[in-house]
């Protein structure tokens, strides 16, 4: 088990992380049963309190229907008692549900208490009414019944009595009776106790009067004295019952039923403290658990800090900072630094490997390296190779064409120009191949570096045209380039020269290969958006075609799809190479259909941004130098040029401007000699020679006073774009390659010497 945590990070982390899930499972067990007893104790408190709450409500539900009985004492309102009847089945319901809700015995006992309680107070209730309505009766009826009559019949007597004596006594004996029954009154409805011995009296006074009376005891009226003493014994029998009545009715209501209310009190109260005592002592309970729990929370707290740093420094000093190191060896590798120190070697687990990882990459950096210097070596041993070949062949070359085209300019016999064009041709033909050579090698060096100039598409056909239409008709092969009548005057941004190059590498392709029949180069347009536009090239041959299987090798360099074709047909099979690899560089591919013996179908799509004509024709302007009424024969020139072949090359060619006043130096120490001494309008400066080269010598001339602005030119066999940036650095204005032909130094003096002529 040991060795595979040794030999492995994620055994590592995995059992980091099993520990990390198992103290978290514990911490889950410890807290779930904490809080499960903090639960239970908060749902005891929660029941408790609601139970107590339950019993006050109740407690006060009693207090409260004792004070409606006493309203309804006094009132004996219906409505009273409907809501004493409501509030007294709310109570039994509510100690019902307490009693099912309760699950201690000692609670059980006061609850059975209370129950019986509230059905004797309920029985009390039945009773209630009977007696309020007894008391009632007696007190709001009877006695006021026997009241009216009283008086009613005393009212009679009185208008049948007519003496003054007679009226005097039953006036006074009307007012007993009023007080009479004012006290009873009282005394029964407002609890004035100290009336009833009022009433006594006044019972008294009214039977002692009616018996002592003299004035009225004939006999006409001997009927009403009696008939109002059975009154005044019926008042009184009456008065006794309603004293009794009202005494049975308070005792209910004040004795039976307010000690029932005062004992169902006491039983509340009793237990309430039982629920107090209880949540005191679950209150106790839980807080030791929930002190408890902070402990068990402080210690898993502590244990799990103390595993996170103890993790957190495993992972630093055995992961993180062995991955810090491996990334800044890598870094060192990758910069370059080679030396630096790989650690954890020794490790079993993934960063062993990582660092294995980096020390075979670290050796493979250094065989890489190797071969990059080897292949830099190569690369720069090539270059000079080609520079020096180009230099080398082009410089006899310049003289084979120089002097050829000097030889036209004599008189000739016609065997004698059939054998000059001869030697025209091929060393024309000889150049095409070394400029081939040279485009192919700067194309891999990654040395070309596309231009974007204004193009006149049907310009740029035109000139295609003419330059195809004498090889074709030789070949007696129709060429048809087309025209663009819906868009004559379509001008976009590119480089003219090397889209030219592909262009004439197809269609020079097309017309060699075909022997008989048509070569056709097709151009359509297409928009894309505002100003960008698709061109698309075709061009198409009813030439000998090409096999399929030979297809994926036409874009290689020095192939031919057969070496019949180049024993046939000839060339060097660079071409197609050169093309394709322009065209890539132009952000498109050159794609090929063709069936063997049918012809073939060359075809590219070229996105461009067209431009308007206003620029073009601008740029045209600044290109085409103005030719009518230049007189060069002004001109005070200096040619700098070890080869003496090319030195009558380039006087002779000089010459045709009407040139006359020509010096010549033998290396760049001769031209600064003759600069010190002489005024020169001109210097063409060759950039290989002995004792000083071109670009040193420019360099001491430059620093001439006379000679800031003097244009210097530079003649180079070298045309690779680093050899004429080096023209430019050292301080020369233009450069001419060799071989030199006509058409590039009228170009240059042109160019050059107009500015200086507007200059004098």
């Amino acid at each position: 088990m040991s060795n595979i945590f040794s030999r492995s990070v994620a055994a590592k982390m995995l059992l980091a992380l099993m520990l990390i899930l198992l103290a978290m499972s514990a911490s889950y067990y410890v807290m779930n049963k904490r809080l499960n007893t903090i639960e239970v104790a908060f749902n005891d408190i929660s029941r408790i309190s609601n139970y107590a709450v339950s019993i006050l409500r109740i407690n006060k539900d009693i207090v409260e229907m004792q004070r409606d009985i006493s309203v309804y004492g006094g009132s004996g309102s219906s409505a009273v008692f409907e809501k004493i009847v409501e509030n007294f089945q709310s109570i039994k319901t509510r100690l019902s549900d307490v009693e099912l809700k309760n699950e201690e015995n000692e609670s059980q006992i006061y609850l059975n208490a209370m129950s019986e309680l509230v059905k004797r107070y309920g029985e009390n209730l039945q009773v209630l009414t009977k007696r309020y309505e007894i008391r009632a009766t007696l007190t709001e009826k009877e006695l006021p019944r026997i009241y009216a009559d009283a008086t009613t019949h005393l009212d009679n007597l009185m208008r049948k009595v007519t003496t003054v004596e007679e009226k005097l006594f039953i006036s006074e004996y009307l007012n007993l009776w009023h007080s009479l029954h004012r006290d009873a009154y009282l005394f029964l409805t407002k609890k004035d106790y100290a009336k009833r011995a009022s009433v006594n009296d006044a019972l008294r006074m009214i039977s002692t009067k009616l018996n002592a009376s003299v004035h009225i005891q004939k006999s006409e009226y001997r009927s009403e004295i009696n008939q109002l003493s059975k009154m005044a014994d019926t008042y009184s029998q009456a008065f006794a019952r309603s004293i009794q009545a009202n005494r049975n009715y308070l005792s209910l209501v004040n004795v039976v039923m307010a000690g029932d209310a005062i004992e169902f009190s006491t039983l509340a109260n009793e237990l309430r403290e039982q629920s107090l005592t209880r949540l005191s002592r679950i209150k106790e309970e839980a807080e030791k658990t929930v002190s408890k729990t902070e402990r068990i929370l402080k210690l898993l707290a502590w244990g799990v800090l103390i595993y996170i740093i103890a993790l957190s420094a495993f992972f630093h000093l055995q992961i993180s900072k062995s991955i810090k190191r491996l990334t800044v060896s890598f870094k060192h590798f990758l910069n370059g630094d080679l030396s630096a120190p790989i650690y954890d070697l020794h490790r079993k687990d993934e960063i062993g490997v990582l660092a294995k990882a980096a020390d075979s990459f670290r050796i493979l950096s250094k065989d890489l390296s190797d071969a990059k210097q080897t292949a830099e070596h190569t690369t720069k041993v090539k270059s000079e190779f080609l520079a020096n070949m180009s230099h080398e062949i082009r410089t006899p070359m310049n003289g084979i064409l120089g002097m050829a085209r000097q030889l036209s300019r004599t008189p000739l016999n016609a065997e004698q120009e059939k054998m000059l064009a001869i030697i025209h041709s091929s060393g024309a033909s000889l150049l095409v191949i070394i400029n081939d050579i040279l485009d192919l090698s700067k194309i891999e060096a990654s040395k070309i570096e596309l231009e974007e100039q204004p193009i006149a598409l049907n310009l740029l056909l035109d000139e295609l045209t003419h330059l195809f239409k004498a090889q074709a008709n030789n070949k007696q092969v129709e060429l048809f380039i087309s025209v663009l009548p819906e868009d004559p005057n379509f001008i976009f941004l590119g480089d003219e020269t090397r889209l030219k190059q592909v262009l004439i590498n197809l269609i020079g392709n097309a017309i060699k290969f075909t022997e008989r029949g048509s070569v056709s180069l097709n151009v359509s347009i297409h928009q894309l958006s505002n100003d960008e536009f698709s061109i698309t090239f075709h061009v198409s041959d009813t030439g000998i075609g090409i096999a399929k299987e030979q297809l994926n090798s036409l874009f290689e360099a020095f192939s031919q799809a057969d070496a019949s074709i180049t024993r046939r047909f000839g060339g060097t099979g660079l071409g197609l190479a050169i093309s394709s690899k322009l065209l890539k560089l132009m952000g498109t591919s050159l794609h090929v259909e063709s069936e063997y013996g049918v012809g073939s179908d060359f075809h590219f799509d070229l996105n461009v941004i067209r431009t308007n004509e206003s620029v073009y024709s601008e740029q045209q302007h600044m290109q085409e130098p103005h030719e009518q009424a230049i007189d060069f024969s002004w001109l005070n020139v200096l040619i700098v040029e070890d080869n003496e072949i090319n030195q009558i090359v380039i006087e002779a060619m000089l010459s045709e401007f009407n040139i006359s006043s020509i010096n010549i130096a033998d290396n760049g120490e001769q031209a600064i000699l003759q600069c010190e001494t002489r005024a020169f309008d001109l210097i063409l400066m060759d950039m290989q020679m002995p004792v000083l080269d071109g670009p040193q010598a420019t360099l001491r001339i430059r620093e001439m006073p006379s000679y800031k602005n003097t244009p210097i030119i530079a003649l180079t066999a070298n045309v690779l774009s680093a050899d004429k940036q080096r023209c430019i650095d050292a301080g020369m204005n233009d450069f001419i390659a060799k071989p030199i032909n006509y058409e590039c130094v009228k170009a240059i003096l042109l160019k050059w010497c107009t500015k200086a002529a507007d200059e004098r």
